[in-house]
This record gives structure tokens, sequence and C-alpha cells, in this order.
């Protein structure tokens, strides 16, 4: 029997929204923190968990990477999660207005929602993965779409030195990547949330890719001199970075919504 397992970031105390056992809370950036969740954290064994504040939610990866065995792993925020719910005729049209009126911003594939209670059971489950990992190589949630270039959306947002420096860094030590690091930067979508379910193989393949870019990326920035939030170089860049993994090994996507539960009390990524 295949052995599946999402791992759901948390950074304070909160509930787990999903009743489904394919779902395991983990405590990320435990080794600065002074709280004792009765939850795996990402302290234990091999880890990056004195780090947080540059990696986020990526700390809790690397130690399922370095920690764990799973047949097909994903991960997941304490707020979203995977969906197969598809927006109603009336959603919709109610969307369209807001966006209209200038009340709400344009988002693809997100739900933002209240209520647990009346939407945990629409969240991705156990049969529902298993199912879908038959027919695809990964679940990814569906692209974030830009008003102007993924170049220009880290600019504007971050550092533009930190896009210079991990192309250089894509250049020296993974140059078959580098055409399509220029193709998503020039591009106007990536896979947000730096969430995934993937076979256990391509997880591996993709962490060993991934983590040592941005080791190096983490030696070059000057990351000291950023204040807490534009700290998180690395969780950043990550997203991105995944959507050039993706596109370049031509994996099998399936691309699925994202409920965002907004009420959820731990603390927002």
């Amino acid at each position: 029997m295949k052995n599946f397992s999402i791992y759901v970031a948390f950074h304070r105390d909160g509930k787990i929204v999903p009743e489904d056992n394919l779902y395991k809370a983990i405590q990320v950036g435990k080794k600065s923190s002074r709280l004792e969740l009765e939850i795996i954290n990402d302290a234990e064994g091999e880890n990056i968990s004195d780090r947080n504040n540059i990696y986020s939610e990526l700390t809790g990866w690397y130690w399922v990477w370095k920690n764990a065995q799973h047949d097909f792993v994903g991960t997941s925020h304490y707020r979203r999660y995977f969906t197969l719910e598809q927006m109603s005729f009336v959603r919709r049209i109610a969307k369209l207005i807001l966006i209209f009126v200038g009340q709400k911003k344009k988002r693809h594939g997100l739900f933002q929602v209240n209520s647990a209670k009346r939407w945990r059971n629409r969240i991705l489950g156990m049969d529902q993965a298993k199912i879908l990992m038959e027919q695809f190589d990964a679940l990814l949630p569906v692209k974030k779409k830009f008003p102007y270039t993924v170049y220009e959306q880290y600019k504007r947002r971050h550092k533009e030195e930190d896009i210079i420096l991990t192309r250089k860094i894509i250049e020296e030590k993974q140059p078959g990547y580098l055409a399509d690091f220029d193709r998503t930067f020039r591009s106007n979508e990536i896979y947000p949330f730096n969430m995934f379910v993937l076979p256990w193989k391509l997880f591996d393949d993709y962490m060993n890719w991934l983590f040592p870019v941005l080791f190096e990326l983490e030696k070059r920035s000057e990351i000291d001199f950023n204040d807490n939030y534009q700290k998180r170089v690395c969780a950043f860049m990550a997203e991105r970075l995944q959507t050039v993994w993706f596109n370049h090994n031509k994996i099998k996507v399936k691309e699925l919504n994202v409920l965002y539960f907004k009420k959820n009390k731990a603390v927002h990524f």
C-alpha cells in the first residue's frame, strides 16, 4: 500500500484544518522558537531549523527530505490546502464584479474562505490524491499570473540583485537550466506558495537541485543588511525556482486550486 503524506507548516500554535490522515503538521523554525508544539518539528535530525528566518517553510521541507521517507510527499501551509473544488458560476460573477469595482484583486486558482467547518471537507483527501497521482507526476497550484514579468514583479517586491545572483549561480552550477530560468523570469506566471505533491523520487531530485542553489544564494546575498521580511530571500526565490525546475523537467502536472483559510489564527508566512 502506497504511503502518502502532505506536511503542513506551522510557525505558531494553530489547528490543522483537514480531518484526514493524509496530513501531518510540522513546526518550522523550532530552533529559534520557545514554543513547544506537540507536533513534528524541524529541529531534530539533520536540519536547517536555525535558518528559518531565511528559508521560511523550506526548513520544514528540508527536514522531511533528510529525515522522512514516503512513496508520495506533499507540502502545504496552515492556511493553504489543495482542493478539487471549482469556482461556482455565482461565485465567479461575484468575484468579477468585486474586481471591476476595485474591491478585490484578481487571483487565479485561490479561494479565500472563512469557515473551516464549512470548507474542510473540500480539502484534497487521501483517496483523491491517490487517484490523481496514478494519472500525473505532480500536483501543483494553479499558476499565479502577474500583470508584468516575473522579473519585474520580484524586482518591485524584493531585491533585483538576488535575481542576478541566482542567475549567475544557475549559469555556474546548473547551466542546463539557464534557458528555462530566463524563460520563467521573462514570463508572467509561476507556480506559487512552495506547494506540491510528488513521488518521493521526484521530490528527492527536486530537493537535490534546489537546495544547493539556495545555499549558494544565501552565501552570496547581502542578507544581513535586509529587514526581517526581506531576509526570507531563499524562500522568495524558491517560489520562482519551482517553476524553473518543473518546466525544465517537463513534469506531467495537474494544477489544482488552493483554499486559503483567512481566519486560521496561526501566523501567516
